[in-house]
């Protein structure tokens, strides 16, 4: 051990005020404006370990690495929270909760900067069907999201107080129910509607959940910004005894870069800091440099950092972070038989029956004659916040298992009705080689297609399985960024055209592409332009290969795409179903596509090719079983008007297809 500050707070003949106040006195000025980021290093000279305020955990612990790199850790995971929440269960979500926690302190004895500071539950309302991030919420009202979310939180961190498994940190204070543009739109709430709707779900979860911090939002409350919302200090942590706050993760930069509410990172960190955030959320070196210039200019007073660090250190102390080894809590298991039982027990009670005329259940001797169709019944699908799970068990999984149980080896018969394509481009074809190098050539490759709606396509390339994806060239990206926060839209270069990707799993949803038929002259009929996710239209180099880039780029030749088709999807499945005793229809999205962070979406309607498909198979089919896989609303009117049944779940649960 070194130094009075690690002395202090391993002492455990002082209360946690009286180690606070010991180690704001060790701390050089310099230090503590090094400790202003929620990422930030320990103090080496005063044997302080790192000991961040971050990480997500939305139905799981996301260990996928991202950032640090080296392979993912494996963690259990559970339905997305609409989905927990839609269990109405508490001590099912509680128990989930626990797992969590266990899960993240084991992680964290085995990498410290895993995190014990969590970024979950998000108990922002739902007051709008289309934002892009439901599927993280838990409902529309307040009661309801604080009971459920309050379980979660209780879980997590475990029922003493003062010796937290993991620390809960609420997302994001709050009207935050936009995407597009979230770095500067503003949300104007009515006095009683900020009382009523907005601040409840948060006052449950600090006061009957004891959640430990809060994230401030992007967006603007009644013209301020949700940096420098007082209500962060004045409501939360004076009126419902909040710990500690961060800010969301980069929300310095779009400061004064995007929303222009401050002019610089010195005016952002001061303000931010004087409203009640303890830690920005930032690059932890320009949150040094903005905070050593606010201090400079007298923006930033040292009792004003003194009281942030304190904040921010009164959590880590309860998290044992600085407890003596032997003092610390074995860690737990991780994706345990327990943790999968409770994953079971929550995914099962998490489902929703939302129709059933007696089709329901299916008996076992009776699924010989089913015929499970649809573009989900055999996916399994990441979201953004999930971590990678020890199982993906689908629809279609599941029901072969009962089949091998009840004797029958082959399984279900299954149709994923994608339809099968070529793309070509005036004598040659869109194809990729072993390395997924996509260029044109002679002898054409085959496509899945799969339309997700509001003109978004992904392509699997059938021989090797993986998806076109768009390679973002490494400059490009933080111009994406800027046009994304900045909701502009404008054309970025992106890059070279790849089949490489095994899953619909980018930021930038760099595997979406956009076809739209655009006359030119000479076209032939049907002819195609292929975009990427951007708008960005798909050219050919010099060098053969295809790229993405802005419109009237030199050296590259505009691409018009004709679509050949080799298999109808929705006829195969409609001539199979017409021949079966019932069909079990799997129908919903990708949470990764049209609707996640960053994304919004632009209407409940159903995804047409989806409802094209149900169409065709009611018609040949009145023994129609719809399992809808949706993690935000969907209107569902004709659907819910023909099919027999309709069973719903959330995505994300590792055992889903098991507890359908």
């Amino acid at each position: 051990m070194k130094g009075n500050g690690e002395n202090a707070l391993r002492d455990p003949a002082l209360s946690i005020e009286e180690k606070l106040d010991r180690l704001v006195k060790e701390l050089t000025l310099d230090e503590k404006l090094h400790l202003l980021s929620s990422g930030s290093d320990g103090i080496e000279r005063l044997g302080i370990p790192a000991c961040r305020l971050g990480g997500e955990a939305a139905h799981g612990v996301e260990a996928r690495n991202v950032f640090q790199g080296g392979p993912p850790d494996i963690t259990t995971s559970f339905p997305q929270p609409i989905g927990m929440s839609a269990s109405w269960d508490r001590e099912a979500i509680r128990a989930a909760g626990g797992i969590v926690g266990k899960e993240a302190r084991s992680l964290y004895e085995r990498r410290p900067w895993g995190g014990l500071s969590r970024w979950a539950p998000t108990v922002d309302l739902l007051r709008d069907p289309r934002w892009g991030r439901n599927e993280e919420a838990y409902g529309e009202d307040p009661v309801q999201v604080g009971a459920m979310a309050s379980a979660y939180i209780r879980g997590m961190q475990g029922d003493d107080r003062e010796h937290l498994t993991i620390a809960s940190t609420l997302k994001h204070f709050y009207a935050n129910n936009t995407e597009i543009g979230r770095g500067w739109k503003n949300s104007s709430i009515s006095p009683r509607n900020k009382y009523e709707l907005y601040l409840e779900p948060f006052r449950r979860c600090i006061e009957d959940g004891g959640a430990e911090g809060v994230m401030t939002a992007y967006n603007r409350i009644n013209g301020v910004q949700g940096l420098f919302n007082q209500e962060v200090k004045t409501i939360l942590k004076e009126e419902f005894g909040l710990t500690h706050a961060v800010s969301d993760g980069g929300a310095m930069e779009l400061s004064a870069a995007f929303s222009h509410a401050t002019a610089m990172d010195a005016e952002t960190v001061a303000r931010s800091i004087r409203a009640g955030v303890d830690a920005l959320s930032g690059r932890p070196d320009g949150v040094y440099a903005g905070a050593a210039e606010a201090y400079e200019l007298g923006l930033l007073t040292e009792e004003d950092i003194d009281t942030a660090i304190k904040n921010g250190y009164r959590t880590r102390i309860r998290l044992g972070v600085y407890e003596e080894e032997t003092d610390r809590k074995e860690p737990g298991e991780i994706c345990s038989k327990e943790a999968a039982g409770i994953c079971k027990d929550l995914t099962d009670r998490s489902l929703v029956l939302l129709k059933n005329d007696g089709a329901l259940p299916v008996r076992e001797d009776a699924l010989s004659d089913c015929i499970l169709i649809g573009p989900v019944g055999d996916q399994w699908y990441m979201d953004w916040y999930g971590g990678e799970a020890p199982e993906h068990i689908t629809l279609r999984d599941g029901i072969d298992q009962i089949l091998s149980e009840a004797g029958q080896a082959e399984g279900i018969r299954f149709l994923d009705a994608c339809g099968r394509i070529r793309i070509r481009c005036g004598e040659q074809y869109l194809a990729a080689n072993k390395e997924g190098e996509v260029t044109l050539s002679k002898i054409p490759d085959v496509w899945i297609p799969e339309d997700w709606g509001e003109g978004s396509y992904t392509f699997r390339n059938e021989t090797s399985g993986k998806y076109l994806i768009t390679n973002l060239a490494e400059e490009a990206t933080e111009g994406i960024a800027a046009a994304e926060e900045a909701g502009s839209g404008r054309s970025v270069l992106t890059g070279k055209l790849s089949a490489d990707a095994g899953r619909i799993f980018s930021w930038f949803d760099l595997e979406v592409f956009r076809m739209s038929r655009e006359r030119e002259a000479g076209d032939p009929d049907g002819a195609v332009i292929l975009r990427d996710r951007f708008g960005n239209r798909v050219y050919g180099d010099e060098e053969g290969h295809l790229v993405t880039a802005k419109e009237d780029t030199q050296g590259l030749t505009a691409l018009r795409f004709t679509i050949e088709t080799v298999s109808d999807g929705i006829a195969e499945a409609a001539a199979a179903a017409a021949k079966a005793g019932t069909v079990i229809l799997a129908l919903g999205h990708n949470p990764m596509v049209n609707a996640k962070e960053e994304i919004d979406r632009s209407t409940i309607a159903f995804i047409p090719y989806q409802q094209k498909l149900f169409d065709e198979i009611i018609r040949v089919n009145r023994n129609v079983i719809v399992v809808l896989l949706s993690d935000y609303p969907f209107a569902i009117n004709e659907i819910h008007e023909k099919a027999r049944a309709i069973l719903w779940s959330a995505t994300g649960a590792q055992c889903m297809g098991r507890s359908l």
